[in-house]
C-alpha cells in the first residue's frame, strides 16, 4: 500500500546484530517507509547493510515523490526521473548552523532566508490545517500560498548564493564551503516542495519515525539475527501505522491476530508467499484506518490526549 503513494518519506538508522559464534555484531540498518495521506502506513524494512540494494530492493515499480536526506545510495532510484527527489531544508539548515563561528554574517544570512521559508510554512499550515491525522489539507491552496510567497524568496536566496559562492576567501574545507556545498548541489531538490501541496519542506515525518528504532536499541542493544531484525521491523511497521491512524494498538493487533489465520487460503497469502506484489484486496478491511471505521470505540484516546497537550504548549 505505501508504495501506491505519491509521496514517500525514508531514513535510516543503525541497529546492532548478533553474529552467533562469533562474539561480535555487525552493524545494520532500519529504513522506515512512510505512505501519503491516502496510504496511511508505515513500513519499515531491515537490511544488513546501508548498500543501496536496501531501498532499490524495496522502492521497485514505486513511481512518485521520494523524501530523504542526501544519501548517494538514492541516485540510482532517482536516475530513471520516474522517483523525483524531494530534500530536507531542515538537513540543509544544519550545516548553515554548523558554519556560525566559521563564517558568521554568511551562515546567518543563509539561516535568515531559512526561517523566512520556514515561517511561510507555519503560516500555511495556521490557513490550512490538516483536516485528519492522515495528513490531509487543501493542497491546492498550499500550493498557490507556496509559489505566492516562498518562490521570491528562493530565486532572492539562489542567487544570494551563487554571488557569495565565487568568493575564493572561502576554504576548500571549511564548515562554509561545505554548507554552500550541500545548498547548491541540493538546491533543485530542495525547491521541489513548492510543486505540490502535498510535499513537506522538511523530513521531519521520517525523522521521527527512526526514533521508534533508536530508542528500542539503547534498552536492547542489538538483534539477535537477521530473522529477528526482519521480525522487529515488521512489528514497528504494525504498531507505527495504527498509530498513524489514532487506533489503539493492542486493541487492533489482538483482532487482526485473530482474522488473519482465516485468511490463509486465500489470494493474498499465495501471493505474498509467491514473493510478489500482493494485489488481493480481501485484507484491506485489516488495515488499521478501515478497521477504525468498523471498531470507532478504539480510538487511541492517549494518543488524543497528548496532542491537545502539544498544541497548549505550542
Amino acid at each position: 500500500m505505501v508504495l501506491q503513494s505519491k509521496v514517500i518519506h525514508t531514513d535510516d538508522t543503525s541497529i546492532k546484530m548478533l553474529q552467533p559464534g562469533r562474539g561480535i555484531t555487525k552493524t545494520c540498518k532500519f529504513w522506515p517507509y512512510l505512505g501519503d495521506w491516502l496510504h496511511p502506513y508505515a513500513a519499515y524494512d531491515f537490511t544488513t547493510s546501508r548498500e543501496r540494494d536496501g531501498p532499490l530492493k524495496f522502492l521497485e515499480g514505486f513511481t512518485g515523490y521520494l523524501q530523504a536526506d542526501a544519501y548517494s545510495g538514492y541516485d540510482c532510484i532517482y536516475a530513471g526521473e520516474k522517483v523525483l527527489e524531494v530534500a530536507c531544508w531542515v538537513h540543509a539548515r544544519r550545516y548553515w548552523h554548523q558554519a556560525q563561528d566559521n563564517d558568521p554574517v554568511r551562515a546567518n544570512t543563509a539561516l535568515g532566508f531559512i526561517a523566512r521559508l520556514s515561517q511561510i510554512e507555519t503560516r500555511l499550515r495556521e490557513a490550512y490545517p490538516e483536516k485528519n491525522l492522515q495528513g490531509e489539507r487543501d493542497f491546492a491552496a498550499v500550493a498557490r500560498g507556496r509559489r505566492e510567497h516562498a518562490l521570491p524568496i528562493l530565486s532572492e536566496f539562489k542567487a544570494w548564493l551563487d554571488r557569495e559562492n565565487l568568493d575564493r576567501r572561502i576554504l576548500p574545507k571549511s564548515p562554509i564551503r561545505a554548507a554552500f556545498t550541500y545548498t547548491l548541489n541540493q538546491w533543485e531538490s530542495l525547491c521541489r516542495y513548492t510543486e505540490a501541496g502535498y510535499l513537506s519542506y522538511d523530513n521531519n515525518l521520517a525523522e521521527r519515525a527512526v526514533k521508534i528504532p533508536a530508542i528500542g536499541r539503547k534498552n536492547f542493544l542489538f538483534v539477535g539475527s537477521e530473522n529477528g531484525g526482519r521480525g522487529a521491523a515488521v512489528m514497528y511497521s504494525l504498531v507505527s501505522s495504527a498509530k498513524a491512524n489514532g487506533v489503539e494498538p493492542f486493541a487492533w493487533l489482538r483482532d487482526l491476530f485473530t482474522q488473519l489465520p482465516y485468511h490463509r487460503e486465500g489470494k493474498a497469502f499465495a501471493q505474498a508467499a509467491a514473493g510478489i506484489p500482493v494485489t488481493s484486496t480481501e485484507l484491506d478491511d485489516l488495515l488499521p484506518d478501515r478497521w477504525l471505521q468498523a471498531h470507532p470505540t478504539h480510538v487511541w484516546k492517549i494518543d488524543e490526549l497528548r496532542r491537545e497537550e502539544r498544541k497548549r504548549y505550542e
